[in-house]
């Protein structure tokens, strides 16, 4: 949804998604594949499947999701059917969605993930970030500002805060956060950041 703002320039892209990378140790199950496992009863029918090679249905939906490989969607869920990581594919399958374009299941995998765990920090700033693709600014606002409280060093919060405070004309606030950005930033490309903070007090 394309935000309209009264301002004297249009303010740039909000910083991307943070995906979990946490990895947690499990050997798949055959089984879980549709593969025979000689050693059960009853037997069952054998199906011709790749195994992973990772560890874990987790890392491996990581490994396909870094690749772009649209199988990572299939190993999340098989990590949320076997308990493995459950909250954190949870989130990775909502930023997925979200990259999709489908942001109704984004969202419904993101809240999902907090009800397993409410200050789970990345579902917060990936579900805030989805509030703000949506024009949904205050639910956006109210999100960012929880991935804050949760973890106050992770700059790219504030950055995206401060452009939600913008579209919601509340400058000075936006100054201080984006301000915020900066000094946690010091040494990425804060060239857009320094601009819009110029912008902002020759308005505010």
């Amino acid at each position: 949804m394309a935000r309209i703002v009264k301002f004297p320039v249009t303010p740039p892209e909000k910083l991307g998604p943070k995906k979990v990378r946490k990895k947690k140790s499990r050997k798949p199950d055959p089984e879980d594949f549709g593969q025979l496992n000689l050693f059960a009863q009853p037997p069952k029918e054998a199906k011709l499947v790749n195994l992973p090679q990772s560890d874990s249905f987790f890392e491996e939906a990581l490994t396909l999701d870094e690749e772009g490989n649209p199988e990572a969607e299939k190993f999340y869920l098989l990590a949320i059917k076997n308990k493995e990581s459950e909250v954190d594919a949870y989130c990775n399958l909502g930023i997925l969605k979200s990259q999709q374009g489908d942001l109704a299941k984004s969202i419904d995998y993101l809240t999902k993930c907090l009800e397993l765990d409410p200050r789970h920090f990345e579902a917060h700033y990936n579900l805030a970030n989805v509030y703000s693709d949506m024009g949904n600014f205050k639910l956006a606002k109210t999100h960012y500002e929880v991935s804050i409280n949760i973890d106050p060093d992770f700059p790219n919060s504030y950055y995206n805060l401060g452009l939600v405070l913008i579209s919601l004309k509340k400058y000075k606030e936006a100054i201080e956060v984006i301000d915020t950005y900066i000094n946690l930033s010091p040494d990425g490309d804060l060239e857009v950041a320094t601009e819009l903070i110029k912008t902002l007090k020759s308005f505010a």
